[in-house]
């Protein structure tokens, strides 16, 4: 739960910003209802009173007004989900990023009591969308029910499945246990369910050991397989298949374009949380001042402190984005002149054009903006400051305790690739893209204005026709795990692959003065990418009567932060201008 000083910044980053809320609830008056019911009136007839609001309007009206206070004047708006199937429902998520806040009803067909499918159809439509949504899920359900309901139909199986040595060891097991006390699997298995599944879904690194002390949900489960002398490592296997059995039962209720990377709580102030969506729940016999609950669950949440710079910097966009974009208009010369090189330009010399004139464009929107980001964040270092020590509340917000020299190695590793890395971008070989050939790592060392395509002199064109030359340096891999005394030397490249931050050395390791494995090579198409950033490089080797070039397949599966390229292209510049000299 996120302090009181802290608190003020979730409020900031994700509550502040809320300009509209979309009430989806069959409980509420439309404006069509509202208009009925006078021309019903004007006639001399009264309406029929079909929906419960009829019986208690006043917190209808509470609700609604909650969202209108002169500190909060949202724009709110009704849809009363009736005479709509569920798939009309789903298609109207695909519209809901244009209200900032969703408070959904769990029952919104009130010919199936309890039924919440419809309402799950739309949050799993919000899923799928590009926007952050917050969602308020407001019921008058078992709020227990319907948030277990929720959860399970937004999950995707994620259990690691076991091995075919370890299936048969379970059931040698299981086997020699029913021997000894008959019934004891069926006994197993119901003390193994859906309370147990989700601990340890939700505790995945700790829920062994919380079994293995005998505690909540799994005392049962511990209590029963304890009468058969089962080593430590024999329960761990018994339960995770029994684990395992309960997630294909609970399979029909998953998201069949679910997630693995949802977070949740279950307590008192419950919420789920995925990429694109975080969902509060809220009882309709509360205080109905949804905002306020919606921000408790935020807390919960405790989103940490880059998750609140990029929701402010989100926020400000959306605010001031308009405004940051005029000082960009301002210069309409350089505008026109960009303009007009794009209208006269053709083939890849405009794709390149249009990339830069873009980059132009956002950096200078963004140049307007991050003023008002960088005091939001400096605001909360100052707050944050004194409440804790920094490995204390590093702890806190993140989970990784760096007083720990794994974790330490495993963060400062992490840092130096996020500074010096990045996932590859654009549509040619350009400086600094790391491209892998077989087993080989490479890195592109030429400099950027050689690589474009529409800018390579007639003189490469007719001597190398399509086939693009440039210069590139072989890594060397680093042990994993090893530290790297002089990673200040500049030669080492830290990038991340399948989510593992991998070393390489732009020389030797062994040796700082070592010179390193450049070789010039060809790429085909004039270095343009095929499908995935892949393309097909031309490499000098060995062959029976002297050196053949043979085509390779290559893929860029990362690229160097301009300056750290500009770093390695000026090592190998030193390198190749070396002078040798004759002291003895």
């Amino acid at each position: 739960m996120a302090g009181a000083h802290y608190s003020a910044f979730v409020e900031e980053a994700f509550i502040k910003p809320i300009r509209s809320v979309l009430i989806v609830d069959d409980d509420y008056p439309t404006f069509d209802e509202m208009l009925d019911t006078q021309i019903e009136r004007d006639k001399g007839t009264e309406p029929a009173r079909r929906k419960e609001w009829y019986n208690d309007p006043a917190r209808i009206k509470r609700v609604i007004g909650s969202f209108r206070t002169p500190q909060r004047p949202l724009l709110v708006d009704v849809h009363d989900g009736t005479n709509v199937s569920a798939e009309g429902e789903v298609r109207i998520a695909s519209h809901l990023h244009q209200s900032d806040l969703l408070v959904l009803d769990y029952q919104l067909d009130r010919t199936r009591p309890g039924d919440g499918s419809t309402a799950i159809s739309i949050v799993r439509g919000l899923m799928r969308n590009d926007h952050f949504n917050l969602v308020v899920i407001h019921t008058s359900e078992d709020l227990e029910g319907v948030f277990r309901e929720t959860l399970l139909s937004l999950m995707s199986a994620a259990l690691q499945p076991l091995t075919e040595e370890e299936r048969e060891k379970v059931d040698a097991l299981l086997f020699d246990a029913e021997g000894e006390k008959e019934g004891v699997t069926e006994r197993l298995q119901r003390s193994v369910g859906t309370d147990q599944y989700l601990h340890a879904r939700c505790h995945s690194t700790t829920f062994l050991r919380t079994m293995g002390n005998s505690h909540q949900p799994y005392a049962t489960f511990r209590a029963e397989s304890d009468e058969f002398g089962w080593s430590s490592d024999d329960r761990k296997l018994v339960l995770r298949y029994l684990l395992l059995r309960t997630e294909v039962s609970l399979q029909p209720k998953f998201n069949p374009e679910g997630t693995s990377s949802l977070t949740w709580n279950d307590g008192p102030t419950k919420y789920i949380a995925a990429d694109s969506v975080f969902v509060a729940f809220s009882s309709k016999t509360d205080d109905d001042d949804l905002l306020a609950e919606l921000l408790e669950a935020l807390n919960a949440w405790a989103p940490e402190p880059s998750r609140l710079f990029l929701g402010k910097l989100r926020a400000e966009m959306d605010e001031f984005g308009v405004m940051a974009q005029r000082d960009v208009l301002e210069s309409r010369h350089a505008l026109a002149h960009w303009y007009r090189r794009l209208l006269e330009s053709k083939g890849a010399a405009r794709r390149w054009l249009v990339a830069e004139s873009v980059n132009r464009h956002s950096e200078q929107l963004m140049g307007g903006l991050l003023p008002r980001v960088e005091d939001f964040a400096s605001r909360l270092i100052e707050a944050e400051t004194g409440s804790g020590t920094p490995v204390d509340l590093s702890k806190d917000h993140f989970k990784i305790d760096l007083s720990n020299p794994q974790e330490q190695q495993k963060s400062v590793r992490e840092h130096n690739a996020f500074v010096s890395s990045k996932p590859p971008e654009g549509w040619h070989l350009t400086t600094g893209h790391i491209f892998k050939v077989a087993e080989d790592y490479w890195v592109c060392v030429s400099p950027a204005c050689d690589t474009v395509p529409a800018q390579l002199s007639p003189v490469r064109l007719t001597a190398f026709g399509e086939r693009l030359p440039f210069m590139a340096v072989k890594l060397f891999t680093v042990a994993d795990g090893k530290q790297l005394k002089d990673v200040q030397t500049n030669r080492y490249v830290f990038i991340k692959l399948d989510g593992v931050v991998k070393a390489f050395c732009f020389n030797d390791p062994a040796s700082d003065l070592s010179a390193p494995a450049w070789h010039t090579l060809f790429a085909d198409k004039r270095g343009q990418f095929g499908k995935g950033f892949s393309f097909n490089v031309f490499v000098a080797e060995k062959g029976s009567r002297g050196m053949v070039q043979k085509r390779r397949q290559a893929h860029v599966v990362a690229q160097l932060r301009y300056e750290y390229a500009l770093n390695l292209v000026q090592r190998l510049g030193g390198t190749l201008t070396r002078i040798g000299l004759d002291y003895v």
